[in-house]
C-alpha cells in the first residue's frame, strides 16, 4: 500500500493553475488547428515550428487585454408599458370577465388576478381578496359588512335575502319587527342571503 507522505499528498492533491492547463505552453505539444493538438510521447519538443507556434500563441494570449463583460442595460419599463401590456393580455383572454389588481396594504404589496365567465365569481374573488388583506384576522364576512356599513354606498338587497333572514330565525309574516330584533340581538351581525 502506498504511503501518504507529505510529498505524495501534496503532488496528488495539488490544484493545477491556468498556465499548467494551457497545452500550448508545453514543448511536446503542437497545435494542428483551433482546439486540435498533437502530443509527443517523447521528452523533446515536437518541432521548432511547434515551439515557435506555442511562443506566438502565448504572446498573443498574454497581449490580449481582458474584456469587460458589461451586462446589457435593461430597458426601463414605464407605467404606461405595464398598462398597455395588461390591456393586451386581458383582450386576449377567452373569458367574459377578469381583473388584475395590485394594492398596497400597510407595508406590503399584493397582486390578484381572476378571469371567469361568471360575473359574481369575479366580483366575489376581488371582495374576498381585499377583505383578507385589510381585515387583520377578522372574518371576511364581518370585514365586508363593516366596510359596506361605513362606506357612503347604500346597498339594495333583493327581497329574497330578507325572506332568507326571516327563515333562518323561524320568523314569518305574522311576526313583528320586534320579534326580528329579539331573534338577532344575540348575534353580532346578520347575514343577508337567500338561504
Amino acid at each position: 500500500m502506498p504511503s501518504d507522505s507529505d510529498d505524495s499528498v501534496s503532488e496528488r492533491g495539488k490544484v493545477l493553475t491556468e498556465e499548467e492547463l494551457d497545452l500550448t505552453r508545453h514543448d511536446n505539444v503542437s497545435e494542428l488547428d483551433d482546439g486540435r493538438y498533437v502530443v509527443s510521447t517523447g521528452s523533446g519538443p515536437t518541432s521548432d515550428e511547434a515551439a515557435e507556434a506555442r511562443a506566438d500563441a502565448r504572446e498573443a494570449h498574454d497581449s490580449v487585454p481582458p474584456v469587460d463583460d458589461p451586462t446589457p442595460e435593461e430597458p426601463e419599463i414605464t407605467e404606461m408599458d405595464v398598462n398597455a401590456w395588461l390591456e393586451d393580455h386581458f383582450r386576449s383572454i377567452d373569458a367574459q370577465y377578469g381583473f388584475h389588481a395590485t394594492a398596497k396594504f400597510d407595508d406590503g404589496v399584493s397582486r390578484h388576478q381572476v378571469v371567469s365567465n361568471d360575473v359574481v365569481t369575479s366580483f366575489e374573488s376581488l371582495l374576498i381578496w381585499y377583505a383578507q388583506h385589510v381585515g387583520g384576522g377578522t372574518p371576511v364576512e364581518d370585514v365586508l359588512g363593516i366596510l359596506l356599513a361605513e362606506s357612503n354606498v347604500s346597498v339594495r338587497y333583493p327581497v329574497r335575502t330578507l325572506t332568507g333572514l326571516l327563515g333562518r330565525y323561524d320568523l314569518d309574516r305574522g311576526d313583528t319587527i320586534g320579534d326580528l330584533i329579539d331573534a338577532v340581538s344575540d348575534d353580532e351581525g346578520v347575514a343577508l342571503s337567500e338561504d
